[in-house]
């Protein structure tokens, strides 16, 4: 009989136990789901606009003759107008995937510090590639070798580099899902600049 009250005794504790792990494992679930998501969001509209900019499209459309191209097709006139924006759009979405499936691997605060570095990096790149060009036109001497999108990237980098080291922890984990707001806007802002040609004709 005491074996009998013994064992009657336990089951109430692996039931406190159960109950106990299963908030703590939704918990974690739903972290790692609003890690996906945050991640995939940020990085979609921040590679979109870097495809776009740099004409990186995984594929290329010719709706004239129904055709797809592998990567960037210069079509000749008789199948033009060429459409990349499909495959801008597919790499964008692939490579913000992977990221959002490496993010949910790795520690929150190497995502949310990669996010900052990321966000950091789309700001000053444009920025510096500003700079160096209106050094270009102020200086007197022939500086044409400065105009280029790799040689601003340099100091993008080093300055997102800082930014995301010296940033504080308390602010990187407060401001991080403030990104998902930020990021696609600017990227909107971005395309809409560049893309001004076409709306102005």
């Amino acid at each position: 009989m005491t074996q009998t009250l013994d064992v009657a005794g336990r089951f109430p504790q692996l039931d406190s136990a159960r109950a106990i792990e299963a908030p703590a494992a939704e918990t974690q679930t739903r972290s790692k789901v609003g890690t996906f998501a945050i991640t995939f969001g940020i990085a979609a509209s921040l590679l979109y606009t870097v495809y776009e900019r740099l004409n990186w499209p995984l594929f290329t459309y010719l709706p004239r003759v129904n055709r797809v191209e592998f990567w960037l097709y210069r079509s000749p006139p008789a199948e033009s107008p060429p459409m990349y924006w499909y495959g801008w759009i597919v790499l964008a979405a692939a490579s913000a995937l992977v990221l959002a499936l490496i993010a949910t691997a790795v520690p929150a605060q190497w995502v949310r510090r990669a996010t900052v570095f990321g966000c950091a990096l789309a700001a000053l790149w444009p920025t510096s590639l500003g700079a160096l060009r209106l050094f270009i036109d102020w200086v007197s001497f022939n500086a044409d070798y400065l105009n280029s999108v790799w040689i601003a990237a340099i100091p993008a980098l080093v300055g997102a580099a800082a930014i995301s080291y010296f940033a504080p922890s308390q602010w990187v984990q407060r401001t991080w899902t403030n990104w998902l707001m930020i990021v696609p806007i600017s990227g909107l802002i971005v395309l809409g600049y560049s893309l001004q040609q076409y709306f102005v004709r």
